[in-house]
Formats: C-alpha cells, sequence, structure tokens
C-alpha cells in the first residue's frame, strides 16, 4: 500500500477500521499517530483494545478520544504492561501469576506468563466477548516477550500496529523487536504518515519540514551539523567544557522565555546517571523546572518503607525531612534547628516558620499519615521553599490520601493501591516547565524543547529529543556536528 499523506488520514483510518488481519502503520513522531488511533476507534462498531507502552500514551490517547468525542464504550486503552499484569492477577491458577509489583526481569516473566494464559481456551473466548479489534501504539518499543504476547491476541483480533523504528529508544539488554525483522519482512503494510501535524498546527511547518530532512540524515546515518540550514525557532548553542556545560543549561532552563499557559521540556539521556542529572538541574534553577519521576517509584517506595521501618518518632520525622529535601529546595532553611534534630519546639512569636513548626511538632507527637501529611504541606506553602520533583511529591500524597479514604489497611497496601491506580490512569503532566530523560518524554508533546547535550544522545534517541517541542527547540552540545552512534 502507498504511503498515506495527511490530506487521506481519513482513508486510512476506514482502512484500520475495516482490516481484519495483523498489518502495521509506520508514524513518524508528530505526524498524526494519535489521531489516526482515535479516528479509527471512532469508525468502528464494537469495542476496540488500545495498548501502548507508556502513561503518558495513555493520556494522550484518552484525551484524543475525547476531542474526537469517540464514545467510551468504543475503546479500552491500557499499557501492555498494566493490561497484562491485571490480566494475569485475575486468574492466579492458569497464569501462575502471583506478584502484584513485578520488578526488572519480572516483567518479561510476566508477559511468558501471559502468553500463556492467552493460549486457554476460555481466555480467547472472553477476548472475543471483551474486543472487536486490538491496536498496539509505539509498537517500536516491544520487547521480544511483549511481541509474542501482542502475536498471541492477533491469533483471535483484527491487530493494527502503529510505530517509528527511529523512536525504538528501549532495548531490553538486547531483546526489543527487530523492526525489519519481526515487523515490515513479515506482516502487511497499511501506510505510512507523511504530514508533520504537530508543527504545522503550531504554525511552525519550517520546523516540520527540517525535522523530516534531519530524520532522513539519521535513517542514512548521515552527521547532523548544527551550524547552517537551521529554521526560525531553531536554536543551537555551543559549549566549551564541563563548567560551560552546567552554566548554558542552567542558563537556559533559568531564563527560558515563553508565554505563561506554554510548556517547556529540558530533555537529558536515559540513563541512570543522567536521571539524577534532572534532579539536580531542578535544583539548581531553584524550582523553576520540575524533575519527572520514573513510573515504577522507586524513590516513592523507598520512602515509604524507610518510614514505616524508623523505629522511633525522632526517625521517623527525619526521614520525612530528608524526603522533603529531596522535593523541595530551602526545606532546613525554613526549619527551627530543634526540629532538624528531631525535637519539639517550644513555638514563639520569632519561631522561624511558626507554621511549619507546630506541623513537625504533630508529627513527632503522633506520626500518621495525616501529620506527615500535614508538614509536607506547611512546608510547600512556605514562601521561600520551591518544589523540585512535583511528580514525586503529589505521589506521596496521593497515597497518604489513599490511607486516609481506608483506614483499615496499611501504608504499604495504600502505596500499592494507589500505585494500581497511577498505572490505569496514566500519569498527567500538571507543571508547565519541566526536566526528564528521553525514555521519560518519549511520546510527550510540549510547546518548547530543550536538549541539553545533544552530543551524549544516541541516533534514536537523538530523533525523539529534538522532535518533543512543537515551536522552538533548543540545542545544546559540545560539538557543531552530531554524528550519534546506534
Amino acid at each position: 500500500m502507498p504511503c498515506v499523506s495527511g490530506s487521506i488520514v481519513a482513508d486510512l483510518s476506514e482502512v484500520l477500521a475495516a482490516y481484519l488481519g495483523t498489518g502495521y502503520v509506520v508514524a513518524p513522531a508528530g505526524f498524526g499517530k494519535t489521531h489516526l488511533i482515535a479516528e479509527a476507534a471512532s469508525r468502528s462498531a464494537n469495542r476496540q483494545l488500545v495498548l501502548t507502552h507508556t502513561y503518558a500514551g495513555v493520556n494522550a490517547l484518552r484525551r484524543k478520544m475525547r476531542e474526537l468525542r469517540v464514545s467510551e464504550k468504543s475503546f479500552c486503552v491500557d499499557t501492555i504492561a498494566s493490561w497484562a499484569l491485571r490480566l494475569s492477577l485475575s486468574y492466579p491458577a492458569t497464569s501462575g501469576w502471583a506478584i502484584v509489583r513485578p520488578a526488572g526481569d519480572q516483567w518479561s516473566a510476566l508477559y511468558r506468563a501471559c502468553s500463556h494464559l492467552l493460549d486457554s481456551v476460555f481466555i480467547r473466548r472472553i477476548l472475543l466477548a471483551s474486543y472487536a479489534g486490538l491496536y498496539v501504539d509505539e509498537y517500536q518499543d516491544c520487547s521480544a516477550e511483549q511481541h509474542e504476547l501482542v502475536l498471541r491476541l492477533a491469533r483471535d483480533l483484527p491487530c493494527r500496529l502503529l510505530g517509528d523504528p527511529l523512536q525504538g529508544i528501549f532495548d531490553f539488554n538486547g531483546q526489543a523487536v527487530d523492526w525489519d525483522r519481526d515487523i515490515s519482512a513479515r506482516l502487511e503494510s497499511l501506510g505510512r504518515l507523511e504530514t508533520p501535524h504537530r508543527w504545522n498546527r503550531a504554525g511552525t511547518p519550517a520546523i516540520g519540514h527540517w525535522l523530516g530532512v534531519i530524520r532522513h540524515q539519521l535513517e542514512q546515518r548521515e552527521p547532523m551539523d548544527l551550524t547552517r540550514g537551521l529554521p526560525h525557532g531553531v536554536t543551537f548553542k555551543l559549549v566549551n567544557d564541563a563548567a560551560d556545560f552546567s552554566r548554558i543549561q542552567a542558563n537556559t532552563c533559568r531564563y527560558f522565555l515563553c508565554a505563561p499557559d506554554e510548556s517547556v521540556i529540558a530533555i537529558h539521556k536515559g540513563s541512570q546517571e543522567y536521571k539524577s542529572k534532572c534532579h539536580a538541574l531542578a535544583k539548581t534553577v531553584g524550582g523553576r523546572f520540575s524533575s519527572i519521576e520514573e513510573i515504577e517509584g522507586k524513590a516513592l517506595f523507598s520512602f515509604i518503607e524507610k518510614v514505616q521501618r524508623a523505629r522511633s518518632n525522632q526517625k521517623k520525622l527525619k526521614e520525612v525531612l530528608a524526603f522533603a529535601c529531596q522535593c523541595m529546595t530551602a526545606v532546613n532553611a525554613s526549619l527551627p534547628a530543634a526540629t532538624l534534630r528531631g525535637e519539639q519546639v517550644q513555638v514563639r512569636d520569632n519561631t522561624r516558620s511558626p507554621l511549619v513548626a507546630k506541623a513537625a511538632n504533630a508529627c513527632l507527637a503522633d506520626p500518621t499519615c495525616g501529620t506527615i501529611a500535614g508538614l509536607l504541606t506547611a512546608l510547600k506553602s512556605v514562601d521561600e521553599v520551591k518544589i523540585i520533583r512535583a511528580d514525586l511529591f503529589n505521589r506521596v500524597m496521593g497515597i497518604f490520601r489513599k490511607r486516609a479514604l481506608y483506614p483499615h489497611i496499611t501504608l504499604d497496601e495504600a502505596a500499592e493501591k494507589y500505585q494500581a491506580e497511577f498505572r490505569y490512569r496514566g500519569r498527567p503532566v500538571g507543571r508547565r516547565k519541566l526536566i526528564g530523560t528521553t525514555l521519560l518524554v518519549k511520546g510527550l508533546e510540549f510547546d518548547h524543547a530543550v536538549v541539553l547535550d545533544a552530543q551524549s544522545l544516541s541516533r534514536k534517541e537523538l530523533y525523539v529529543a529534538i522532535t518533543r517541542g512543537a515551536k522552538s527547540l533548543t540545542i545544546i552540545s559540545a560539538s557543531p556536528v552530531l554524528n550519534p552512534a546506534d
């Protein structure tokens, strides 16, 4: 089938809605893939299962469904991980799966367990009774085990796979799906999106056209020259050394100019080292940008565990204050010295931050979810205190609210319940200025993007990073010519 341009996307949605086999669409970043899925779902007579990889993707798909007024009865949107986990936990005797919160290699084992479950005749009947078709978004990000799971689903459901091999930045320790071998060589091509809708809608078609040229260069593994041919809205900042890097990154974020209602994402590489750099940069710029957390919530569950393991009220208070320092600036400067030592404070007229001191006293006397949340809320209200990890802060507060609603469950159980609901509903992006890694921001769209360390990125990470901003792109690099490795 020939490539499909933006002028006949509606025709492609009709093709997908009527399609009864297993086929794929190549969809570059910002070219209307989410709209295409929603449009196709709206043309389907019965309920469609729509799977993706990230909670940002879940939110984007649901938002687009609402925009197009697709009936909620016509679709079910979820991540592959959450859908597989929920199904496997629903039938533990058949799936052999009982782990509520998988981690690391357990996810691969989960997908194998779910694939085994999908071989059961009664599950296949349930599947056919529940859904009339399947869409899988961001298919380039599938692991080999996820691919096998999808093929199981495709035995019984019409299956449309949408993705972009140039955005395949999850390697799964070398066990990622191979687009050329597993998709294009074996499945039917249903079309390719060719119009950069994201930039056309934003009134920056020149950026969209330029990104099309850059995409071709990256596909051909050609160098990317940042000194020439940049369209209006794309800025290159050259740095000379490590100190210059830190200064330019911080100043670019600190003094970034845009309308109050516009969004900005600053992007680092997706390794653990660079996750830490995101948090550090957020702190450096005094909370003007907030860093995004990983979905698994390692820092979140670590805090919950530390609070519960603390053997005294004093130690609990110190754990709460340590967590506050992770999430906010100027915490220690806002507290009386006695509070920092884990002691009760006699609150007087000249006491530093008296409301915070009173909240700390209440927490020290009886460290319940309510008093801990009260202390964190009091700290947040101090003028000098700025949130730098809003994602982490808000999720912890969500767990405390959950515990307050269900006082008969433990804090651990409240955390698990909150995390399960969090996975299902997806992560909303509430802050306008964020810092995140390529792995955390892929699938998100912003008005402006800042690539913080362009020469550190792989070829695919670079493409993901430069396609996040619709209205402007700022690239910071120690080299004016990028020749990224795979």
